[in-house]
């Protein structure tokens, strides 16, 4: 006998499908994320769904869509340096990335097929083509930034898988204080000392998104 489908919940959309997805992965973690916990964020059973999304990837990409969404493209003028509006874009996205850390993993693994995130690639790309340089020159520039980007944010801010937390100062000053001098001398004086200072990530970020962006070869 066949079943009724069932039918769909009256303001739900893939849009706020996808809001709650990222909340759930700013809370827990994306690999928390399951069908039926989306269904209770939402009020709605988990297989109706399916009406909005056909599987859990989709809902991965629509998380990544949903922080994509959040960068503020820099304003720009015609006469300013290429390098200066990339390194703008790349510090937008860079900031939408730390606002969620829990999601970070789906952007890390998501490939651009459309959507905001294709908007943001075209923008950079032809900020590239427009100042002269070759297309695969630029691809290949934009692959680097990003992945530079994105691997920046995990490091410092991403979520520990399962909810591992990581260690704290106090842990890493005992750690260094325990490496065998002799063997260790020069990274138990570096560790001694972010135990102690810790790591400026801004000044951190800049010193090799300025790096990446020097070795773009245009005018």
């Amino acid at each position: 006998m066949p079943t009724t489908p069932t039918r769909k919940r009256a303001g739900l959309s893939r849009e706020r499908v996808f809001r709650a997805a990222l909340e759930i992965a700013d809370a827990d973690g994306v690999e928390a994320l399951s069908m039926r916990k989306l269904g209770r964020a939402l009020g709605v059973e988990a297989m109706s769904l399916y009406h909005y999304v056909p599987d859990k990837a989709a809902i991965l990409a629509g998380i990544a869509e949903a922080v994509y969404a959040e960068v503020e493209l820099p304003a720009t003028t015609p006469d300013a340096p290429w390098r200066t509006g990339l390194a703008d874009l790349m510090r937008a996205l860079r900031t939408a990335l730390l606002r969620h850390p829990g999601a970070l993993p789906a952007l890390a693994t998501h490939e651009v097929t459309g959507g905001t995130g294709l908007h943001l690639y075209e923008t950079a790309l032809r900020l590239l083509a427009d100042a002269g340089v070759d297309l695969v020159e630029a691809h290949h520039a934009l692959s680097n930034l990003t992945t530079y980007t994105l691997g920046h944010c995990l490091a410092i801010a991403g979520r520990a898988p399962f909810g591992v937390p990581g260690p704290t100062p106090g842990e890493r000053r005992a750690f260094a204080a325990g490496l065998d001098a002799d063997r260790y001398p020069t990274g138990r004086a570096w560790l001694a000392r972010v135990g102690e200072h810790g790591i400026d990530a801004d000044a951190m970020y800049e010193r090799g998104l300025a790096g990446l962006l020097a070795a773009v070869p245009g005018p």
